[in-house]
This record gives C-alpha cells, structure tokens and sequence, in this order.
C-alpha cells in the first residue's frame, strides 16, 4: 500500500531517467526504419555506389547533351565525314566531344570503359537477342543502328551499341553487317543469339531471303519477332497498295520529298517561297505520309510557284533539277 501512495511521483522520476527516453524514441521509430539499412554495412554500401553511379551517369549525359547543344545552337553537322578512332578530322561533335574529355577526367574514363563493359558483359551472359533498324537521315546519308538485350545479375539491360553506314541499302550488305558486329561478341557460339527484330521493311523481315532469313541461317536460335509499333501500319500499306492508283499516288507524294530533301539549293528555294519543310515519308509510319499529304494538301499553290522558280532560276544549271521540277 505504501509503495501505491508513491507510484505517481516514481512515475515521473521514471519518465526522466535514460533507459524510458532511448525505449521511448526506440518504439517511435519501429517499423519506419529500414532493418537491413542499419544492420547490414554492405547493404547500405550498395545502396552508395548504386547512387554514386546514377549520379555519375547523369553528369556524363549533361556534358554530352551539352555538346549536342553546342553543335545545335551554331547549326553544326553532328556528324563527320569520317569517324573512324584512326580519323584525323572525325567531326565537329566528336572532336568537342573529345575536347571535352581532355579537359574532364570522368568523361575520359566513360568514353575508354563504356564499350569495352558492353563486350564484357556479352561475352558472359548466356543468351543475347539484338534489335537493328535502318534508315536514311535528312543528309540522305543512309545508316543503321543496333541495340543489344541480355540479362545481367536477373535483370534484363538494353545496350545502344552504335550508328554502322552499310555500304548499300540490301539484305546482303546489312545482314553481313550485322554478322560482323555479333562475330565480335559472341564469335562461334551460335546459339547464344536467340532473338533477332528489325522494322517491317521487306528487305528487313522478308522469310525469304532477306536479313532476318540470312542471320537465321548462321544463327539458328535466332527466332524473328516483328516490330509491334510497326503491324498497324504494314496492315494499312499493304491493304492500300491492292488499288494501283493508290500505289501510284503515294509514289508521286514522296517524289516530293525526296525531290528537296537531296539539294541544299532547292530547300533553300522551299524555304523562300514555302517557308515550310516537307516531312519525308517512312515506308513504315503511316502517320508520315499523312502528314506529307496534308503538307501538300495545304501549300500546294505554294509549291507550284516554287516549281516554276526553280525552272527559271539561271543559277540551277542541272537538266535533271529543271526537268524533275
């Protein structure tokens, strides 16, 4: 009884002491605190360099994006007439790329690390599945670029690999070109390429001779999955291309683009009289051709005068422009 008389003051002496405060602030805290963050040390180190690393790649991609600004803003080709390592002149955006480098130890160290970590991890995971599409950019400079997916450590990556320029637009030259770059990675172990997918262009996804047929045919495993992005459209082309008339309009429609995109002296006319830009068709976006078709549609009055000033201009001494236009 006597000690239930003094329990209110022990109470309060309790209350103050240090052992109540640290189980006080230990009960607040259960279960908002992560276990394995403050028991494991290698946990939590991980976490670090996972952190260290992301920030690291954005800093690289900022100076990059930087650069690609840079050419943008003084409208500078990015791209050279000859990129190769043993160039002398590989360009304005690779030579500032460069440049930078020099002056930033970190982007040194990415540029030499980055695809030799690529081949690395190639070569150790057990299957590789690659990605190509091909097209011609607005200097009618046609190219290809691949990208590769493999698993590292369970988790399926995507590696943007390069830009390659085949020497001709054919199933035979892009399909060795793309046999190249696999010979490079997984060399005779044939059966470590399981998947292979390019757009729906024929020369591309043809069963029959063409390039997915050709690198089936060295690689086995290699089984075709078509673009997804691109069945609506093949659906649609292939449906509109039964009527002959159909077939000749969107012919007639790209010769458009193609007719200024290949002269620098007749954008210029375009520009002038137009002042608007034909958006070049894609065999396999439907929404392009009509976007062209809307382009034309709308400035047509437009463009017969910028035909005729092309025929009169004195400057243009090409038969072939005057006869075209």
């Amino acid at each position: 009884m006597t000690y239930l008389n003094h329990l209110n003051d022990r109470m309060k002496e309790h209350d103050l002491t240090v052992k109540h405060m640290n189980n006080t602030l230990n009960l607040a805290t259960l279960g908002k605190t992560n276990v394995l963050s403050m028991l494991d040390s290698g946990y939590r180190r991980g976490i670090e360099l996972h952190n260290e690393k992301v920030s690291n790649n954005r800093y690289i991609l900022n100076i990059i994006i930087n650069c690609v600004r840079f050419c943008g803003a003084f409208e500078l080709a990015l791209r050279g007439h000859d990129e190769k390592d043993t160039s002398l002149n590989p360009g304005i955006y690779r030579g500032l790329l460069s440049f930078s480098a020099e002056l930033d130890n970190a982007l040194k160290v990415h540029l030499e690390k980055a695809t030799h970590e690529i081949s690395i991890e190639i070569k150790k995971a057990d299957y590789l599945s690659i990605t190509a599409d091909e097209t011609t950019d607005v200097s009618a400079i046609f190219q290809m670029v691949i990208v590769y997916r493999y698993i590292v450590k369970d988790n399926v990556v995507e590696r943007f690999w390069g830009f390659l320029k085949p020497k001709a637009h054919n199933a035979e030259v892009l399909a060795e070109c793309i046999k190249e770059q696999l010979d490079q990675h997984i060399g005779n172990e044939t059966n470590k390429l399981i998947a292979q997918t390019y757009d729906g262009a024929s020369v591309m996804s043809g069963n029959i001779n063409r390039v997915q047929a050709k690198i089936k045919f060295h690689y086995s495993n290699a089984n075709y999955v078509h673009c997804y992005a691109h069945q609506l459209n093949l659906v649609m082309a292939n449906a509109a291309s039964i009527n002959r008339n159909v077939r000749i309009f969107f012919a007639s429609l790209g010769g458009f683009c193609s007719f200024f995109s290949t002269s620098s002296q007749r954008t210029a006319i375009l520009d002038e009289v137009v002042k608007k830009r034909l958006p070049r068709a894609a065999p396999t976006r439907w929404n392009f051709h009509s976007r062209t078709v809307n382009t034309v549609f709308e400035y047509k009055e437009e463009l017969i005068i910028c035909m005729d000033k092309i025929i009169n201009d004195e400057s243009i001494k090409y038969t072939q422009t005057i006869e075209q236009a």
